[in-house]
């Protein structure tokens, strides 16, 4: 499962990152649509909405493919990484708008970011290279952070719950094992997409613990679903603090 040095070695190092992240055209080339309108798409029905309800926050930017379309709707944007690499990138990319705050954490605090101070939490292809115990601590900061009302959408891992269940035997059994678990977990043989260990009961499980209401959990959108997250079986969960 990817840890916490995993992703600081590999999106603040190992990635060349030459398109600032929209290189990553994978889950539309899956779903059959072209990277454009997939993205567009997915900006416009679960973005959009929430970005314009005031300041927004972003865990793990990038180098902002999704920070720019915040910082269209939203007058303040909170961007906050592991890697200063990344939010330097974003510095830089994005010196001639307002309203831009960095954090630099070491896990999950987002200790800088006031409370209740948040209309919009987003987080897309994060979560899904996250440990439960990492997931657990940055929802505990989200509903620290969100103001009454707020609204969150987060991309995540989403193997189902009772594949899960089977994880410890089957890694028992070796690479066979393994081979047969990444089947079970997410209908492939090869590339699982470095997902954690994470379902959709799961993560809804870990999000009204700490104290936010699950409105939804979908894995399409755009007309007839054409749009999809399925190529590692993810999931997205929209959230929202009870006001």
């Amino acid at each position: 499962m990817p840890t916490v040095d995993w992703n600081r070695r590999t999106w603040g190092g190992t990635h060349s990152w030459e398109r600032d992240g929209d290189e990553w055209a994978h889950m539309a080339s899956y779903c059959g649509q072209p990277y454009e309108e997939w993205k567009a798409g997915l900006v416009e029905e679960l973005l959009v909405p929430g970005a314009v309800r005031g300041t927004s926050l972003e865990v793990g930017p990038g180098h902002g493919r999704w920070t720019e379309h915040l910082l269209e709707r939203s007058d303040r944007v909170w961007i906050v990484d592991v890697n200063e690499s990344c939010l330097e990138r974003c510095r830089e990319r994005f010196a001639d708008r307002h309203g831009l705050n960095v954090h630099h954490t070491t896990g999950y605090s987002m200790e800088p970011v006031p409370d209740a101070s948040v209309a919009f939490v987003w987080s897309f292809d994060v979560f899904v290279h996250l440990e439960p115990d990492v997931i657990v601590g940055y929802l505990g900061e989200a509903a620290r952070v969100m103001e009454p009302g707020a609204t969150a959408v987060i991309h995540h891992a989403g193997k189902p719950d009772w594949s899960l269940r089977l994880a410890p035997v089957n890694r028992r059994a070796g690479r066979p094992g393994r081979i047969a678990q990444r089947w079970l977990s997410q209908r492939r043989w090869r590339d699982d997409g470095n997902r954690s260990d994470v379902s959709p009961e799961a993560f809804a499980r870990w999000a009204r613990e700490a104290g936010l209401e699950v409105t939804g959990q979908r894995t399409s959108w755009g007309p007839d679903g054409r749009y999809t997250v399925d190529k590692y079986r993810d999931c997205v969960t929209e959230l929202r603090k009870p006001s």
